[in-house]
């Protein structure tokens, strides 16, 4: 019996681990801000009138900034990035603006890489809306680790 309660809790020991090591992992693809390319809610463009830019602030709480007559209003909403038969989702709750509630399939992707930095491309689709956002992200912490690379590149 002893054995089996041991057993029980290395189980649900490893569960919460990965789990916490998923969700960071998750949060790090996503992390910091994002601007808004295209953003459809059902037929109406949302893109140019509405929405500029959304952002992941940490693992669980997402940002969409709002334009109203000129003036930039942060709708807030608590979120979850999960896989679901090898895709990844966003669940998003509690919305300042309910109409965006909802499981999202996520695509993350590289669109362009210029040497320097990536151009990372992220998709959020459900059945009525529609966001794609880019961001730049550089390939190296500093200056000295790109010029090492170019050192490497050279001896290759």
């Amino acid at each position: 019996m002893k054995d089996m309660k041991k057993i029980l809790l290395f189980v649900l020991f490893f569960i919460t681990v990965s789990c916490s090591t998923n969700r960071k992992k998750y949060f790090d693809m996503v992390k910091g801000e994002w601007f808004i390319e295209q953003f459809y809610y059902k037929n109406e463009d949302l893109t140019l009138k509405r929405y500029s830019r959304i952002g992941f602030e940490n693992r669980n709480n997402l940002w969409i900034i709002k334009r109203e007559d000129g003036e930039g209003e942060f709708v807030s909403s608590d979120y979850e990035i999960f896989k679901h038969s090898d895709s990844l989702r966003l669940s998003v709750k509690n919305c300042e603006e309910k109409r965006f509630d909802g499981t999202y399939n996520m695509y993350i992707d590289t669109i362009q890489d210029t040497g320097e930095s990536y151009i990372i491309q992220l998709i959020l689709d459900k059945e009525d809306t529609y966001i794609q956002a880019v961001r730049s992200k550089l390939k190296y912490y500093s200056y000295g680790e790109y010029q090492e690379s170019l050192k490497n590149k050279v001896k290759e």
